[in-house]
């Protein structure tokens, strides 16, 4: 009975060793900190090439700034200019306009019959940017300035027949001529809008500008030569009136051809 009692004992003891032993080694396993384990990558057979890792990256189109050359031509004559895209709804451009004209018989009177000429030049230069409200819109808000390098129109009037005054016959020789200046310079605010797309897709379209230039008041002239030389009244009304033309309406058509 002794015998059995010690035996017993001893598979006690042993079995409580052995418990606390797991439990010590268990305790340092959990005791350890995370490490990340490296992959392991399995070496290629002779025959075989070894796996390349290939690395994904999603990323969005990147923007490209277009440049694209402009044709003007319109109720600013006729010029051209650059246009450079600095993000997707802002662009600028840069450029120059020149109005050559030319033209007779632009007037006529009911009292009598002139021969009259209309000549006019205007050079300009322009610095403007297209703003785009909305994506994928119809149009762009434009707005810069221009600067009027020169700008004059002149008329001249003469009668083309004679004229009865009483019983004197008087032939235009001896009555002489109208002349009429104006002239502008300086900068020209302006402001618009431009419809269709503002740079091609490809290589060319057209687009359309309808705007205004804010400009100065003209510098006038007014004066006459033989009868009609006696013009002090005109003049200053002519002046009078000529200060509040200080629009100059933009209708411009833009054949637009991209560059880059």
């Amino acid at each position: 009975m002794k015998d059995i009692i010690g035996t017993l004992i001893i598979m006690l003891f042993c079995i409580t060793a052995l418990a606390q032993r797991n439990t010590s080694e268990d305790v340092v396993m959990l005791a350890k900190p995370y490490t990340k384990q490296k992959p392991q990558i399995k070496p290629a057979k002779p025959d075989e090439p070894q796996e390349k890792s290939v690395v994904k990256y999603s990323t969005a189109p990147e923007f490209v700034s277009p440049i694209s050359l402009q044709i003007l031509t319109g109720s600013q004559g006729i010029g051209a200019d650059v246009k450079y895209g600095f993000l997707p709804n802002l662009s600028g451009r840069l450029g120059f306009g020149i109005i050559p004209v030319n033209v007779n018989d632009a007037f006529s009177f009911s009292s009598f019959a002139t021969a009259d000429q209309l000549s006019a030049k205007f050079f300009n230069l322009h610095l403007l940017a297209d703003y785009l409200p909305f994506n994928n819109s119809p149009f762009r808000i434009v707005g810069g300035a221009g600067y009027i390098i020169r700008g004059n129109a002149n008329v001249i009037i003469s009668p083309s027949g004679s004229y009865q005054f009483g019983n004197t016959t008087v032939t235009r020789d001896k009555i002489g001529s109208l002349y009429a200046e104006a002239t502008w310079k300086g900068v020209a605010p302006y402001l618009g809008i431009a419809l269709f797309r503002n740079f091609p897709d490809r290589f060319f379209n057209m687009n359309l500008d309808l705007g205004t230039y804010y400009i100065s008041s003209p510098g006038t002239s007014f004066s006459g030569t033989k009868l009609l030389s006696d013009n002090s009244a005109n003049a200053k009304q002519f002046n009078q009136n000529m200060q509040g033309y200080r629009w100059l309406p933009v209708i411009q058509l833009n054949f637009n051809f991209r560059i880059k």
